[in-house]
């Protein structure tokens, strides 16, 4: 399992940094949510994994990240992101980080669609799954998780 958290460590940071020359590094659950208070609004990327491995993976940050994230992808002043153009960045982000990952599974796999939510009080399930990998990252001093769900 170890393998696999550094492979999606890998990835993660390899996806940001170069889509957005972004850096990403690793942090601890107990510094993003412990210490520090919960951004009140976040969005959440969410893409399907179907096949030999069924599953999913959510890409969850905080807005400041994802206006960021907009920013340097769609070439915008700050001033001129919209919400589409936040849910975009973050849709295509989240397939990305989930193609990669499903590289590394069981083949034949399909990936979905992705599908993004915000807000600052909604709670992400896959019914009849558990999260087998969770990191918690840190962006530009901003919150990033990256969660493997698989279904049982």
């Amino acid at each position: 399992m170890q393998q696999l958290d550094e492979a999606i460590d890998g990835i993660v940071a390899t996806v940001w940094e170069s889509m957005l020359d972004i850096p990403v590094r690793p942090d601890s659950p107990t510094r993003s949510f412990g210490q520090e208070a919960v951004p009140q609004h976040t969005f959440a990327g969410v893409v399907q994994i179907a096949g030999a491995w069924d599953g999913a993976v959510a890409v969850q940050c905080s807005g400041p990240l994802a206006t960021r994230a907009a920013q340097r992808m769609f070439s915008l002043e700050a001033a001129t992101v919209s919400t589409a153009d936040l849910q975009d960045a973050l849709g295509e982000l989240t397939n990305m980080t989930g193609g990669n990952i499903k590289a590394l599974l069981p083949e034949p796999c399909t990936l979905g669609l992705p599908v993004v939510v915000e807000g600052g009080d909604y709670r992400l399930r896959l019914p009849g799954s558990s999260a087998v990998h969770r990191a918690y990252y840190r962006a530009e001093g901003e919150m990033l998780i990256v969660t493997v769900l698989e279904r049982t």
